[in-house]
């Protein structure tokens, strides 16, 4: 399989095993236990946060489209929709598309896409105000990272903002010290172990000067980046936000 297949594969299985549970990996949600309103509450709270940096940087400039890429079944896609006319979620994932189309059916403003490629060919150049990416890009391998930031950029409006997370490094501890040694196929065993899974996400680092040179490359800025603990523990996970 190359990287795709294999992204698509897993998500595909995890959407169909716990897609819930996949997502927001709570050790006490295992099995089915995440209650949904709860759910789509923390995706709430998250993009109501988001709203608080997008108003400090005075970014984006309009609210006409926004970008939900990694959209599992719309946690996020749902708290957009409220303040964007229009939202676009995108997944590599079958499994999950079919639970975000059923719980968001209500809204008449999304669109959910399933795309299995490296790029965004159904998204015109300069047509998304805000592209938003968490707990996503740090599960491929960072050619298929920097990709997918190379499209960000090319579809995002002038005036408009992006942000995304990624996991730039190890922690200076133990578990930092064992995910930088041991390579995923080495350590998928023992998360299947550990969660009871028959797949498991893998981990990619990425240098955040690499994502810079990108971001330089396409006449963008960096206009702020943030530690945050999405990417888990052992990584060092940043938030950039790119105007």
């Amino acid at each position: 399989m190359n990287d795709i297949e294999r992204l698509r594969a897993t998500w595909n299985a995890l959407g169909e095993d716990d897609p819930l549970w996949a997502i927001l990996s709570q050790p006490d949600k295992r099995g089915g236990r995440w209650n949904p309103e709860e759910f789509f509450a923390a995706g709430e709270t998250e993009i109501e946060g988001l709203a608080g940096w997008c108003e400090d940087l005075q970014l984006p400039c309009e609210r006409r489209r926004a970008l939900d890429f990694g959209c599992g079944i719309g946690r996020l896609t749902r708290a957009l929709a409220s303040r964007y006319d229009e939202v676009v979620g995108v997944d590599i994932s079958a499994s999950m598309l079919v639970r975000a189309r059923r719980l968001q059916a209500d809204l008449h403003n999304v669109r959910f896409v399933e795309n299995a490629q490296s790029r965004l060919d159904f998204l015109a150049d300069a047509s998304i105000d805000l592209v938003y990416s968490v707990i996503t890009l740090h599960h491929m391998p960072a050619p298929l990272q920097h990709a997918y930031l190379g499209e960000f950029l090319r579809v995002l409006a002038p005036g408009g903002l992006a942000v995304f997370q990624i996991a730039s490094g190890y922690a200076r501890d133990w578990r930092g010290l064992g995910y930088r040694l041991l390579p995923n196929r080495f350590l998928a065993p023992l998360r299947r172990l550990v969660h009871g899974s028959r797949v498991a996400a893998e981990m990619h680092v990425v240098a955040e000067r690499d994502i810079a040179a990108i971001v330089v490359a396409a006449r963008r800025r960096i206009l702020r980046a943030i530690d945050v603990a999405s990417a888990g523990t052992g990584f060092r996970g940043r938030m950039l936000f790119v105007g």
